[in-house]
């Protein structure tokens, strides 16, 4: 080798042991054995690597487990782990890849849950609820299901055929300029359990924080500005009516710059027009204390359709935030509803649930991550 050659190897080495980035078949990839902000806010949408994406194994009625489909078809399948990243599964031992699924092998060490175990033959107070058309369907907090979970990192070369997030930095000018200017910025993040953070893995490994967090951590990191203050007043069981009703306390008291306001989950039975009646209110309660004010609406992600009761007229919402955010200026949509929607047609709810009814865990509240920084980022990462 020659002393070019070598100075170059060295370099590519240092370059590389502090970047965050690993080598894998000749390729860069990031590291996927741990939480780095990085790898998780790399857009579902882009490139051709996705990392830790989620799966769950449930059983059938006869006792076999399905595979599990991926959101894109694997070209390489990378890393299989535990969903706390400490554990690294064994092609071929515990499993297989076939036809563009991950299938678990006889004596596979991931867990799967059987299929009484994930309904219940009989309710269990606290840990069912009625599933939709009879019967019951298994609930839980915590860690009850990501614990269960395997997270995947592969490539892919097919290509992403949802909604894509737009920049919306000629929408959103005020915020964008505190950004670029470095100058103080204050986000107040407004909505209901899904907001607080609830399933995410946060003190728990691998740590990753909750979605609000990671929204505020990349724009601190992209445009190297540590005058960003992320206050966060949201509360479980909340809805949209209850977000106006409270606004002067929780929202106008921080005299916020930017509100990033993500209710309606809990809204299955509110009709779409109080539903905008409510979101407008807050909007417009919010500018008599600040006309400067700007505004994220975060559509919800789905209810799980098999829990009775709880999905409703939340499909309507994100065209009543786009017919708002179209009359007032200053105001963006973060369209989460429609990648969810994107996303389930290839992947099965509980392959990124929290509690298997209507919370997010860290992969879905990723993508709550990702839909929201796009808005203000052009490349989010």
């Amino acid at each position: 080798m020659s002393v070019l050659a070598k100075v170059l190897s060295a370099l590519m080495a240092f370059l590389l042991s502090g970047s965050n980035i690993v080598n894998s078949g000749g390729k860069a990839v990031l590291e996927y054995d741990k939480y780095t902000r990085e790898a998780y806010m790399t857009p579902v949408w882009e490139g051709d690597t996705v990392y830790n994406e989620t799966l769950m194994f449930v059983a059938d009625k006869n006792g076999n487990v399905p595979p599990a489909p991926l959101l894109y078809t694997p070209t390489e399948v990378l890393s299989v782990r535990s969903f706390d990243l400490k554990t690294e599964y064994t092609p071929g031992v515990d499993y297989t890849v076939e036809n563009g699924c991950i299938m678990l092998t006889e004596n596979s060490r991931i867990y799967k849950w059987s299929y009484l175990d994930y309904y219940p033959a009989a309710a269990i107070p606290g840990r069912t609820f009625d599933k939709t058309g009879g019967g019951f369907l298994s609930f839980g907090e915590g860690d009850t299901y990501y614990k269960t979970q395997v997270a995947v990192t592969y490539r892919h070369a097919d290509t992403w055929k949802g909604i894509i997030p737009r920049y919306k930095g000629d929408v959103l000018k005020n915020t964008v300029a505190k950004l670029e200017n470095g100058e103080k910025l204050t986000i107040v993040y407004y909505g209901d359990s899904i907001t607080t953070g609830a399933n995410s893995s946060n003190l728990n490994a691998p740590y990753a924080p909750i979605w609000t967090q990671l929204v505020t951590q990349t724009l601190a990191a992209k445009f190297n500005d540590p005058n960003i203050t992320e206050i966060n007043t949201a509360v479980g069981g909340t809805n949209a009516a209850w977000g106006a009703d409270n606004v002067k306390d929780r929202v106008i008291a921080y005299n916020p710059d930017l509100v990033v306001i993500a209710f309606g989950m809990n809204d299955a039975k509110t009709c779409k027009f109080k539903y905008g009646y409510e979101i407008g209110k807050i909007i417009r309660e919010v500018r008599k204390a600040n006309k400067n004010a700007e505004f994220i609406l975060v559509s919800p992600m789905h209810p799980n359709k098999e829990a009775n009761g709880f999905y409703g007229n939340q499909k309507q919402f994100e065209r009543v935030l786009n017919k708002i955010a179209g009359f007032r200026s200053g105001v963006a949509v973060a369209p989460v509803w429609s990648m969810h929607s994107a996303i389930l047609e290839h992947k099965r709810y509980y392959d990124m649930t929290g509690n298997n009814v209507n919370h997010p865990n860290d992969f879905m509240a990723r993508i709550y991550a990702q839909t929201v920084a796009a808005l203000l980022l052009e490349g989010v990462k």
